[in-house]
């Protein structure tokens, strides 16, 4: 019993309920009261109010006739007659003669009063007499109300407390002890030991909330002890799992390790393998390096050989002819017509001798363009566009037998600075290569020139609609002196100066298969500087050339 009035008084759920019905209840309790005392005072205040109205309606003539005749004994009488009635405390009569009756105690604070005119009628006159004052005061009021507080609420602060004490008693046993002992049965769960279920009351309904809650915990204790015993499996599999992954993690590193030897082993063999292509390369370059100047040698020794040849027949040839002169003019049988057909002869050999000799000097002045150090000339300004059209202006003196319809897609106001021995060099070479190749055995033929600076580059676009380059000479087309036309004159050097002077410009060159005509295409870039207007008449004084 005593434990479970500890409970009774410990228990927080119903502190706190039987603090708010106390506080709900004693604010109802005031509100109620205070309605009740109002409606008391109001129905003092009225009753004072309907004795002042019952003194005007009978007292007012009889005291008005009283004091017209100055009848003392019966003024006095009516006097202690109105003191006597209910809540009145104070009576004043003045009359107009000043004289001045009373009865009772004046109050000055807490008091209802009415002043009534003393008429007297006689026949149809009215006349005033006097003054009649009424006083009734309201501290029995505010007493009696103060009493009936008092009550109330002594009142129902007892009934509120008895019913407070039996809310918290209802709440303890219904509610607290079962949370209690649902507190006390969770603590004690042993999910390892035996299972026993949680009950409230033997007795209870089924469709008690606490018959519930039992059932509910029952089951889910249940399922926890499957889980428990599913978790419990599982902890025994992962631990053998963990034992089976550290021994695989040792056997992995035991194949780490045997791999990493491995490939120590095999990185030395591809070391000394790279050594040994290393100096096959080396062999290969130098090899490749001998072949090129072979095969440079070998087209200058052509080249050269043959107007030397020549120059070498047709000066023998010029020695026997003077030996046959010598021998005419010293016969006496000579004629002019045999020393005419000698030096006739004798003449031909000279222009054989020194076409050939110019062409050998041509030869090796082509040849030196190859390797010359252009790239030290000073930067001159070019307007792109017209430079472009007065060179090929030019080549029609040289292929005047050929025709060509020239594209320009070129800004006309394009003016750059560049090294313009080289310029005009590279652009020399593709037209002459675009006429002796692309134009072959046809009079006329079209070129498409594209030309823009992107990044501070020089991009170049020439191409012709001939039957362009053989894939199998594309790769040897810019080496010196590698020619598919050498019986026809053709040198090899003019790629391969146009190759140079890119170069010499920090550029490339290269050949494209997929030209919009059809025909050779060759893309140039190198950079350069833009200049605008005022710097191009800066540059007046250096003109471009063309």
């Amino acid at each position: 019993m005593a434990n479970h009035t500890a409970q009774l008084l410990k228990s927080p759920i119903g502190r706190k309920l039987t603090l708010s019905i106390i506080l709900f209840s004693s604010l109802i309790t005031l509100l109620t009261t205070g309605f009740q005392l109002i409606n008391d005072y109001r129905s003092d205040v009225n009753r004072i109010t309907r004795q002042f109205d019952s003194i005007e309606k009978v007292n007012l003539d009889v005291l008005a006739a009283s004091i017209w005749v100055i009848d003392e004994r019966l003024i006095n009488t009516q006097i202690d007659g109105l003191i006597q009635l209910p809540d009145i405390t104070y009576i004043e009569i003045d009359d107009d003669s000043g004289q001045h009756w009373q009865a009772g105690t004046a109050t000055p604070e807490n008091t209802i009063e009415r002043s009534f005119k003393l008429v007297y009628s006689s026949g149809n006159e009215n006349i005033d007499v006097g003054t009649l004052l009424v006083q009734a005061d309201l501290r029995v009021v505010y007493e009696k109300l103060l009493d009936r507080a008092i009550v109330i609420l002594l009142s129902n602060a007892i009934k509120t407390f008895i019913v407070a004490g039996f809310i918290l008693f209802l709440v303890w046993y219904l509610v607290t002890r079962h949370l209690h002992k649902l507190s006390d049965y969770s603590q004690n769960i042993n999910l390892e030991g035996e299972f026993e279920p949680l009950v409230f009351v033997k007795d209870s309904h089924k469709n008690d909330e606490f018959w519930l809650v039992a059932e509910a915990i029952n089951k889910m204790q249940q399922q926890l002890r499957r889980s428990f015993d599913d978790i419990k499996a599982s902890k025994l599999e992962l631990q053998e799992a963990l034992a089976d992954r550290e021994r695989l993690l040792e056997l992995e590193r035991s194949y780490k390790d045997e791999l990493a030897r491995q490939v120590k082993e095999r990185t030395q063999e591809l070391e000394q393998s790279l050594l040994v292509l290393k100096r096959a390369q080396q062999v290969l370059v130098e090899q490749e390096k001998m072949a090129a100047l072979g095969g440079l040698v070998s087209g200058v020794a052509h080249e050269i050989n043959t107007p030397i040849g020549i120059c070498l027949t047709a000066a023998s040839t010029q020695l026997i002819h003077i030996e046959e002169l010598i021998k005419l003019i010293h016969s006496e049988n000579a004629t002019l017509e045999e020393i005419n057909a000698i030096l006739e002869e004798y003449q031909q050999s000279c222009e054989l001798i020194i076409s050939n000799i110019t062409r050998a000097s041509s030869l090796i002045q082509k040849f030196k363009t190859i390797a010359a150090e252009q790239s030290l000339e000073d930067k001159r300004s070019i307007n792109l566009k017209q430079g472009l059209e007065e060179h090929h202006e030019s080549m029609r003196f040289i292929y005047g037998d050929k025709l060509a319809e020239v594209e320009y897609r070129v800004d006309p106001d394009l003016n750059i600075l560049t090294n313009l021995s080289l310029f005009k060099q590279i652009v020399t070479n593709l037209f002459s290569n675009a006429y002796a190749h692309g134009f072959k055995g046809r009079s006329q033929g079209k070129i498409r020139i594209d030309a823009e600076v992107d990044a501070g580059m020089l991009k170049i676009c020439i191409q012709d609609d001939g039957p362009g380059i053989d894939s199998e000479a594309t790769g040897h087309i810019f080496e010196p002196f590698y020619t598919t036309t050498r019986s026809e004159g053709g040198t090899g050097l003019g790629l391969s100066a146009a190759f140079n002077a890119v170069t010499l410009l920090q550029g490339n060159i290269r050949y494209r298969d997929d030209g919009e005509l059809g025909g050779a295409c060759f893309e140039v870039s190198f950079p350069v500087e833009v200049l605008d207007n005022q710097a191009v008449e800066l540059n007046l004084s250096n003109p471009s050339g063309f």
